[in-house]
């Protein structure tokens, strides 16, 4: 089956699933997402692919959501918090769909992979990064949090979750690799290769054995609270929102355009990528 934003390529048990918007940096659109899943539900069925790699094509493996205005959106951009917080309620939901996959999904990051990136990389059980890979959350400045915090709290920890939020810094992905974000990085040039290879070794497993290992240790998480936290995330998007930042934000994208917005939150911090930092 052919998709309109992503690339899907299958050879013996191993799936690869490529993000395929480079001109907008793999930023997540509506379309996009919904090509994601039904790639992913196409290749749920039978059990002879076992593994699913999720990459992307261009420099970057997500700038987080598109955030360029749809057709038929309002003009002031502005919805109820009671629609908002539906919306991304809805939203967690669907990441949590993915989180809960039968089949292990290997994430392969390289350049950019911020906002709504993270929660993709996120919601797959290995992350294999290149060491240049960026990771963050600069819309945590004057936009938003991202719902499920790429599950940063049970990973890397209160603290540092803490930091990059507080913050809207990037970490590279040896930085990633250092507190425990990723399960490793090395140079892009090694990067294709190792997951490729490493992809056909978990697929030597049975597939009902992939499924066990993998929702155990989702289970403990979830016992701890993951979902629940999760969902706590539309909850606070919503009010975050309904904040003066979040208001100037959205202005200045409106009247002036998005690069403009973006510089306005990112320049004072000395790191102002206004074509890269997306939501």
């Amino acid at each position: 089956m052919e998709y309109e934003t992503v690339l899907v390529d299958i050879e013996g048990a191993v799936a690869t699933i490529t993000l395929n918007r480079p001109e907008k940096l793999n930023a997540i659109s509506p379309q996009l997402r919904d090509d994601l899943e039904a790639a992913l539900r196409a290749l749920d069925e039978g059990d002879d692919v076992r593994v699913v790699v999720l990459k992307a094509a261009g420099r970057a493996f997500c700038a987080g959501y598109d955030l360029t205005p749809r057709p038929g959106a309002s003009s002031t951009g502005r919805r109820s918090i009671a629609q908002d917080r539906d919306g991304l309620r809805k939203s967690v939901e669907r990441w949590l769909w993915m989180w809960n996959y039968r089949k292990p999904i290997i994430a392969q990051v390289h350049g950019y992979c911020l906002a709504g990136g993270g929660e993709l990389a996120g919601m797959c059980d290995l992350i294999f990064c290149a060491e240049d890979a960026r990771f963050g959350h600069p819309a945590a400045r004057a936009l938003g949090i991202p719902p499920t915090l790429g599950l940063w709290p049970a990973k890397i920890g209160m603290l540092k979750s803490k930091e990059l939020l507080f913050t809207g810094d990037t970490i590279d992905g040896r930085e990633a690799e250092r507190i425990g974000m990723v399960n490793r990085a090395m140079p892009v040039a090694e990067l294709d290769g190792f997951v490729r290879s490493f992809a056909q070794r978990v697929a030597q497993v049975p597939m009902d054995a992939l499924s066990v290992h993998k929702h155990v240790v989702n289970r403990w998480f979830e016992i701890f609270g993951l979902r629940t936290g999760a969902a706590e995330g539309a909850e606070f998007d919503a009010i975050y929102h309904e904040t003066p930042a979040a208001h100037e934000f959205a202005r200045i994208s409106r009247e002036q355009g998005l690069k403009a917005a973006l510089e306005w939150r990112d320049n004072p911090f000395g790191d102002g990528r206004g074509n890269i930092a997306r939501g």
